[in-house]
């Protein structure tokens, strides 16, 4: 019963393991895009729609895809680079992202991580999400002239200003007066342009700007004057590739978004079966053998077949080697000892020939049942003499 029942157990996991695999291969086949802030992803978490209306106010959009794509989209003072984010962008292809940007008429990093200031070179850098209401600009005009109207909203992240350079620019503080206390912070950092680098705007309103977010307050007119100040537009989304030796900010980069959820149907459905199947077992119940046999009659039974059969080798052999087992033990070797080390110990015992006993212990044949009567007697003869 149990072990039918532990069958039943198997098969249904495999049945599971089956369908949250299957479920995983269909969501990872999607055709649909759907990495972050990406111009082609429809998704909440997409720049679909403003990517659309960059293009209807007429600003020519190329997306670039990892850093090959990018370095090869010619660059001039009339378009603008954006960085769709820096988790994935090491430290070499930083470099070689801030020499393609020289240039820009603009750069604009979206969705800053610890990693910005140090892979492009920059005085700033992301700090800790901040859930706001809606944000003012709270600067004076800059490189983007915000207006009072000009407030965004969202789950936001801080940008924090590490260097002393006084043209720096924080704009939409978390809450009214958050630089009274000397704090260089805010949802957007402006960055006038100094020596090769172009005018840069470090913006963490990446989430203000996505498709979930984007006809909130005014969020379609900050990505309007973020990203339309020139009527080329080039939109690069960095690849895993462009981490380099640099690891990616999280291991969640990398996986495919359906993969989680896969594995939490998959365990959720397995714990589900347990308990299903669990219940059904009851208690562990012993059943009584239908009979008891004594072990001399099997050895009676098993004698009788082997003499029906007329397989007389196969009756001496297990004569044989139930002899040596017995012998082997009572010499101190045990039970599956070689052949020959049996013969030799009993041999030292008992004073007898090594040949005389490896043939009667191993060798010997029974062509007749006259032969294996007498083998059968001589190795019995020899045990009642190792007990004697």
């Amino acid at each position: 019963m149990r072990a039918s029942t532990g069958r039943r157990l198997a098969l249904w996991g495999v049945v599971v393991l089956v369908l949250a695999v299957a479920a995983a291969v269909l969501g990872g086949m999607r055709t649909t895009n759907e990495l972050p802030f990406d111009p082609d992803n429809p998704e909440d978490n997409g720049m679909q729609a403003l990517a659309r209306v960059l293009e209807r106010q007429g600003v020519e959009v190329t997306v670039a895809r990892g850093l090959p794509q990018l370095l090869g989209t010619p660059v001039s003072p009339d378009s603008t680079v954006l960085v769709a984010g820096t988790a994935l962008v090491g430290e070499d292809a930083g470099q070689q992202l801030s020499r393609y940007a020289e240039g820009a008429g603009r750069l604009v990093v979206l969705s800053p991580e610890s990693n910005t200031g140090e892979v492009l070179d920059l005085p700033v850098e992301g700090g800790s999400y901040a859930q706001v209401g809606s944000a003012a600009p709270g600067c004076e005009a800059g490189l983007l002239h915000w207006r009072d109207g000009d407030q965004v909203s969202g789950a936001n992240r801080l940008v924090e200003v590490t260097g002393d350079d006084r043209s720096v620019v924080p704009c939409f503080p978390p809450t009214p007066g958050y630089h009274a206390g000397g704090a260089q912070a805010g949802f957007v950092v402006e960055l006038p342009a100094a020596g090769d680098r172009p005018d840069t705007v470090v913006a963490g309103i990446a989430t203000s700007l996505t498709n979930e977010h984007i006809t909130d307050d005014a969020n379609a007119a900050a990505g309007l004057r973020l990203l339309g100040a020139h009527p080329h537009l080039v939109w690069y989304v960095p690849a895993v590739s462009d981490a380099g030796d640099t690891a990616p900010q999280s291991l969640i980069d990398v996986l495919p978004e359906a993969f989680l959820p896969s594995v939490v149907l998959l365990v959720l459905a397995l714990l589900a079966t347990m308990l299903w199947r669990g219940r059904r077992l009851g208690p562990v119940v012993t059943e009584p053998l239908p009979a008891l046999i004594r072990s001399v009659e099997t050895t009676r039974s098993r004698s009788q077949l082997y003499r029906r059969a007329q397989d007389r080798e196969r009756a001496l052999a297990v004569l044989q080697l139930g002899a040596r087992r017995r012998l082997a033990a009572r010499v101190g070797l045990t039970r599956h000892a070689p052949p020959h080390l049996v013969v030799q110990a009993v041999a030292e015992a008992t004073g007898r020939h090594t040949d005389e006993l490896h043939r009667l212990l191993v060798e010997a044949t029974a062509p007749d049942d006259e032969t294996l009567v007498r083998i059968a007697r001589e190795v019995r003869s020899l045990e009642e003499g190792m007990i004697g």
